[in-house]
C-alpha cells in the first residue's frame, strides 16, 4: 500500500508540475504581447503595425537561438530579452536592424546565463594551489552576486540596458524636439491599447516567477498610483501614460524584491513610480527618445529593487549589485555596437520620408488603421 500510495503521489506531483510548466509557457507570451502593445499604443499610428512585425521577428529570432541546448522556458526567457531590447524603437528601425539588436542580445543573455550558474559553482569548488591566490576574489564574487531568479538580470536588466544603447544610437523620431532642441509634445496615439498591453503584461509576469508574482503585483500597483499622483502635482494633471509605465517598472522592480514583505515591495513601488517619470524627463533632455519607458522599466527597475532591500534593511548593502551591472552594461556595449555597425551600412534606421508618411504604408503597403482615422501621434 504504501508503494501504491507514493507511486500515486509521485504521478500527481509530476502532472503538477508539467500543468505549472504549461501554464509559464503560456504566461511568458502574454508578456511578451503586452509589450507589443504597450509599444503600438504608446507610438504613431502610421507605426502600429510595424511594432507587431518588428516585435514579433525579435521574438522569432530569440526563439531560435534560444533554443538551441535550452529547455522551452530558457528560449522564451531568451525570445523575451531580443524582444524587450526592441522595445521603444516603434517606427524609427528596419527589420533587419531589428534582426540585429535581437541576435546579439539573444547571444548576450546566453552568456548571462552561463556566467550566472558557473559563480552559482563557483563556491563549492576548490582552487588549486597555483590559484590559490584567487580565493578572495571568488567569495567576493560568490557573496555579491545574486542568483538569476525570474530572468531579473539576463532579461531585464540586460534588456533594459540594451534598450538603452540601440534608442541612443537609432535617435528620436522625426518631429520629436524643436529646432531648438526642446521636447515637442508627442503623445500617444492609442492608450487604451497601451493599458490593454499593461494589463498583458501584469498576467503574463506570472511566468517569470508564480511564488513572487504577488509581491510584485503590490509592488507594480503602487508604482501605478505614486506615478498618478506625482504626475498630478509636477503637471497639473495626472498623465497615464507615465502611470503605465510606472506600473511596468514596479512589477520588474518587486520580482527584483524577491520576497514577499510588505515593507521593501511597497518601497520599490513608490520609488518605481517617481522614477518613471523623472528619467523618461532626464532621458528627454538628453535627446534619447524612449516613448514606452522601457529603459526605467527593464533596466533600472531590478536595480530599483535592489535599493528598496538594502534601504529597508532586508538584504545587506551591495548585494547583488554586481548581477545588475553586469547584464546591464553588457547589453548596453552590445547593442551600443551592433547598432553602430548597422547604422555606419544603412541598415538601422529607416528614411526619414519613410517615418513621415508612414512605415506601415511604405514597408508593408498597408495600415493598421482606415485613413480616415491616421494622424501624427
Amino acid at each position: 500500500m504504501l508503494e501504491i500510495s507514493t507511486l500515486k503521489k509521485g504521478g500527481v506531483e509530476g502532472r503538477s508540475k508539467r500543468h505549472c510548466d504549461l501554464l509559464v509557457m503560456v504566461w511568458l507570451p502574454l508578456f511578451a504581447l503586452g509589450a507589443m502593445l504597450m509599444e503600438a499604443g504608446m507610438g504613431r499610428a502610421k507605426g502600429a503595425f510595424h511594432c507587431f512585425v518588428k516585435g514579433f521577428t525579435a521574438l522569432a529570432v530569440g526563439f531560435l537561438l534560444g533554443s538551441v541546448g535550452a529547455n522551452e522556458q530558457g528560449a522564451l526567457w531568451c525570445a523575451l530579452a531580443a524582444l524587450l531590447a526592441t522595445i521603444g524603437l516603434s517606427d524609427r528601425i528596419t527589420l533587419t536592424g531589428a534582426v540585429g539588436l535581437a541576435v546579439i542580445v539573444a547571444l548576450v543573455h546566453r552568456v548571462v546565463t552561463l556566467l550566472d550558474r558557473l559563480i552559482g559553482l563557483a563556491g563549492t569548488v576548490s582552487l588549486p594551489a597555483s590559484l590559490a591566490g584567487l580565493t578572495g576574489v571568488r567569495d567576493w564574487l560568490v557573496a555579491f552576486w545574486q542568483p538569476d531568479y525570474a530572468g531579473v538580470w539576463a532579461v531585464h536588466a540586460l534588456a533594459g540596458g540594451a534598450a538603452l544603447g540601440a534608442l541612443a544610437v537609432v535617435g528620436p523620431r522625426v518631429g520629436r524636439y524643436n529646432k531648438n532642441g526642446s521636447p515637442a509634445p508627442m503623445p500617444p496615439h492609442n492608450l487604451p491599447l497601451a493599458g490593454l498591453g499593461v494589463f498583458f503584461l501584469w498576467v503574463g509576469g506570472q511566468g517569470f516567477s508564480q511564488p513572487l508574482w504577488l509581491g510584485a503585483s503590490q509592488a507594480g500597483f503602487v508604482a501605478f498610483l505614486a506615478a498618478l499622483l506625482w504626475t498630478k502635482w509636477r503637471f497639473g494633471k495626472t498623465d497615464p501614460s507615465f502611470a503605465f509605465s510606472a506600473f511596468w517598472a514596479g512589477l520588474v522592480a518587486g520580482l527584483a524584491v524577491g520576497t514577499t514583505a510588505w515593507l521593501p515591495l511597497t518601497v520599490a513601488g513608490a520609488l518605481s513610480g517617481i522614477s518613471a517619470v523623472a528619467l523618461s524627463i532626464a532621458l528627454d533632455r538628453r535627446f534619447i527618445d524612449d516613448p514606452v519607458g522601457v529603459v526605467t522599466a527593464e533596466g533600472v527597475a531590478p536595480l530599483i529593487g535592489l535599493l528598496a532591500l538594502w534601504g529597508t534593511g532586508s538584504a545587506s548593502f551591495g548585494l547583488g549589485a554586481i548581477s545588475w551591472a553586469v547584464a546591464f552594461l553588457s547589453g548596453w556595449a552590445a547593442a551600443r555596437v551592433v547598432c553602430r555597425g548597422m547604422a555606419l551600412v544603412g541598415l538601422l534606421r529607416l528614411a526619414p520620408m519613410d517615418e513621415f508618411v508612414g512605415v506601415d504604408q511604405r514597408l508593408y503597403g498597408i495600415a493598421a488603421y482606415p485613413e480616415f482615422e491616421l494622424r501624427e501621434a
